[in-house]
């Protein structure tokens, strides 16, 4: 066993967490055993487990970072089974109804845009090539096992395709099982205090549409973004594109109200929207099969790193640490960033006298201020709606002002809309649009557009 850390690690789950995961423990563990509820195959097929797949999905530039050095040429591999490259943001069409267009400038960052099956099928198959991980499907993990005389994790008890009940033992289990509950439940068999929960309680539908890219689609983006001005404008469109020359359109509503269930009444949605871009591509193209829907309920943050003690050996890390919002494409770059930032705190911690314990204190006190900056992005919009439930942060009427003004500096300042595309692609903390540059570079834009109101649409 020499050179690895442990014999066995279990990785809970095989979304993109839990591949993720399992990569970054190949190199420390001797063996990585992967349990997947669902049966999973070669090709790149929608699961039950993941009912939002179907929906349009993206891989941040953070996140395509995190998976490239983990599973080094991934996103050549993505591009290779279809994924479409494009520059963010001179590629790029990005609305909002009080700040007009933001300019489509060239920042050299490259993303990579596919449907959510093949990411996640690209990445399985990088994991199912390395020697010494085994991904076991169709096995429900029922309980992670713990020893009440050491507070460290024994492995898992699953059940099998037969029913039949199974133990597994391992060094160190991490559980990206979505919920989190098999985690709590470890700390509740301990006596051991609950995680605190964060919880932002949204009503969103989502209404998506796959369509070939019609013969007259505009030249001047390829990927079209329509975000609402909360509290007024709640409809929320995008248009991305994906392998097989497609594009995967959603429109999102926040608030009460019945997603389009027709190709006609989802044109009628898509007018509503704060500009007419989305409509005008959109009515040129081939009516899809189906309108898919699916409904969100609210963001949650189960605060694991808060806790005083967590059982050795035990990483929740993904949805099941933390679930976003999916309207705001983080989930997956979130959860390979963490993958990213575990398989750091292993390597980090290889010369310890438990190396196991050091990296899992050094993987929660690392994973928090992380996990700040994708939330705040995603929470301050949804807060902004009166009726989202959750505890608004302090001085947050003065954030969502700044957040506006942030936007319309973008548009006649390069250095600003720089710094705002690298946060939102998660490459930068939420604290570098509060320094100190940032900052003057805002007032300064707002100066100008008082003294010239037209100015900011006038740059768009």
């Amino acid at each position: 066993m020499s050179g690895f850390l442990g014999r066995r690690a279990i990785v809970i789950g095989a979304g993109m967490g839990g591949l993720s995961a399992a990569g970054a423990l190949a190199s420390h563990f001797q063996q990585v055993d992967v349990l997947e509820r669902d049966l999973v195959t070669s090709s790149a097929t929608s699961r039950p487990g993941t009912p939002h797949d179907r929906h349009p999905h993206g891989l941040l530039r953070a996140g395509l970072n995190a998976l490239n050095e983990i599973f080094p040429d991934y996103e050549y591999d993505l591009a290779a089974a279809g994924g479409v490259h494009i520059g963010a943001v001179q590629d790029m069409r990005f609305e909002r109804e009080d700040f007009g267009v933001l300019p489509q400038r060239n920042f050299g960052i490259r993303l990579l845009c596919a449907s959510r099956p093949l990411i996640e099928s690209v990445l399985r198959r990088r994991v199912q090539a390395l020697g010494n991980v085994t991904l076991h499907p169709q096995c429900r993990v029922t309980e992670i096992t713990v020893a009440p005389e050491t507070s460290a994790v024994r492995g898992v008890a699953f059940e099998d395709q037969s029913e039949q009940i199974h133990t597994l033992d391992a060094d160190l289990v991490v559980d990206a099982s979505g919920r989190g509950a098999l985690s709590i439940a470890a700390l509740e068999r301990l006596g051991w205090e609950r995680p605190s929960i964060t919880e932002i309680g949204v009503e969103l539908t989502y209404a998506t549409a796959v369509v070939p890219v019609p013969s007259g689609a505009p030249r001047d983006w390829r990927l079209a973004l329509s975000l609402p001005n909360p509290p007024h404008m709640r409809l929320h469109g995008i248009i991305l594109p994906i392998e097989g020359r497609r594009w995967i359109a959603l429109i999102a509503r926040h608030g009460p109200g019945t997603p389009p269930a027709t190709w006609d009444a989802f044109l009628e949605e898509a007018a509503r929207l704060s500009s007419l871009t989305m409509y005008h591509a959109l009515r040129l193209a081939e009516p899809p099969a189906e309108i898919r829907h699916f409904a969100f309920k609210a963001s949650t943050w189960r605060h694991f790193e808060r806790l005083p003690g967590m059982p050795r050996g035990l990483v929740p890390i993904a949805d099941a640490f933390c679930r976003f919002n999916p309207a705001y494409g983080q989930g997956m770059s979130s959860a390979a960033k963490q993958a990213r930032l575990l398989q750091d705190a292993l390597e980090s911690c290889r010369n310890e006298v438990d190396p196991i314990a050091a990296a899992q204190a050094a993987f929660f006190a690392e994973v928090g201020p992380f996990l700040q900056t994708p939330w705040a992005l995603s929470t301050s919009a949804d807060l902004a709606y009166p009726e989202t439930q959750g505890e608004r942060p302090e001085n947050f009427a003065e954030s969502r002002e700044f957040e506006t003004a942030l936007f319309k500096a973008s548009v006649i300042d390069p250095v600003v809309h720089h710094a705002l595309i690298e946060v939102t692609q998660l490459l930068q903390p939420m604290s570098r649009l509060q320094e100190p540059d940032i900052v003057q570079r805002v007032e300064a834009a707002a100066a100008r557009a008082t003294r010239d109101p037209f100015v900011v649409k006038q740059t768009a």
